[in-house]
């Protein structure tokens, strides 16, 4: 009889003990099922004026539901954040991976990346010279250098590669027309560096000089005010000017293909030379703007060029005298006399 009741409460513990944990199964299920928040797509949005070092980012959760949580990770190892909508500065360029945790559950993630501060001169620093807008070939160009506490130069006159000399007040001589590009580095400083064009002009051909019609004193040099004799002798003009050349005629449309050429960087002004007649500096109407053939040349190298209509002016002898061009820019030539 005592074996049998003995039996039995084994049993009743062991019944309770199952009741018991039955029951605190289903709480924390319940618990956790009545706290349950649903991992939903984790979205935000990142705003900055310049994605550059230095730079402010912003950063907005835009995640909808019930959120009680976030973290944000800005990938470059720095504390995280807790904020709904933080800023963060990087330091460093590269590319960064921002993580956005929410509730301890839900990840979401976007690359950025972040570029080098831009640079800001010193005016300080700055080299510093001076030059003329227009020289001849052959002329000799002097600049005038006046940078503080200068010690070492360079100078690049645009006609080499490389560096034309190392004086602070060099002396160059341009050997070929064109718009040139004057680079002056100090003390090494290239980020500090100064660049100044200057428009270098075809030789002017001259036909010789003009008679003196004073005597000068063979003795001592000085003038002696003896003005000199000098007969008219009547000549044939048509015998003694000698008869121009008459130059190879050029057609309209060649003639804007060579402008097309020059335009792709495949040929130059002087390839014209022979049709103008060795006028590169012709005054020429480019939209209606006032302009010389060889600035227009310029700064047509290395842009699209359209061509609507061209008007060749000729003399007697097939030279140009005068030239009209309307171009379409096409978005491109902004700066070239407002095509």
């Amino acid at each position: 009889m005592e074996e049998s009741n003995t039996s039995y409460q084994m049993d009743r513990s062991i019944v309770l003990f199952f009741v018991f944990a039955i029951l605190i199964t289903a709480s924390v299920f319940a618990y956790r099922y009545m706290h349950y928040t649903p991992c939903e797509a984790v979205d935000f949005k990142i705003n900055a004026k310049q994605y550059r070092v230095g730079e402010i980012i912003r950063f907005k959760d835009k995640t909808k539901g019930n959120i009680v949580k976030r973290i944000w990770n800005f990938g470059d190892q720095s504390n995280v954040d807790k904020r709904l909508n933080p800023y963060h500065i990087y330091e460093y360029p590269g590319q960064y991976i921002v993580k956005l945790e929410v509730n301890n559950r839900c990840i979401g993630t976007e690359t950025i990346t972040i570029k080098e501060k831009v640079f800001v001169p010193d005016p300080r620093k700055l080299a510093k010279f001076t030059i003329p807008n227009t020289i001849n070939v052959g002329e000799v160009l002097k600049p005038i250098e006046s940078t503080p506490s200068g010690q070492e130069w360079e100078w690049r006159f645009g006609e080499t590669v490389g560096v034309d000399s190392k004086t602070k007040n060099p002396e160059y001589s341009y050997r070929t027309p064109g718009l040139k590009t004057v680079v002056l580095v100090v003390n090494g400083d290239v980020k500090h560096s100064t660049k100044k064009r200057i428009r270098v002009l075809p030789v002017i051909r001259e036909y010789g000089n003009v008679p003196d019609p004073y005597v000068r004193n063979g003795g001592d040099g000085t003038n002696s005010g003896v003005p000199i004799d000098m007969e008219p002798t009547i000549t044939n003009t048509r015998d003694s000017e000698p008869e121009k050349k008459k130059v190879k005629d050029i057609a309209n449309n060649v003639f804007t293909l060579r402008l097309y050429a020059i335009a792709a960087e495949r040929g130059s002004a002087e390839d014209l030379d022979e049709y103008l007649c060795g006028n590169l500096n012709l005054n020429i109407i480019v939209n209606k703007k006032p302009t010389t053939f060889l600035e227009f040349c310029e700064r047509i190298k290395g842009k699209p060029l359209f061509v609507r209509k061209l008007n060749l002016i000729k003399d007697d002898n097939n030279c140009i005298k005068n030239i009209t061009i309307r171009c379409r820019g096409l978005g491109f030539l902004s700066g070239l006399l407002n095509l």
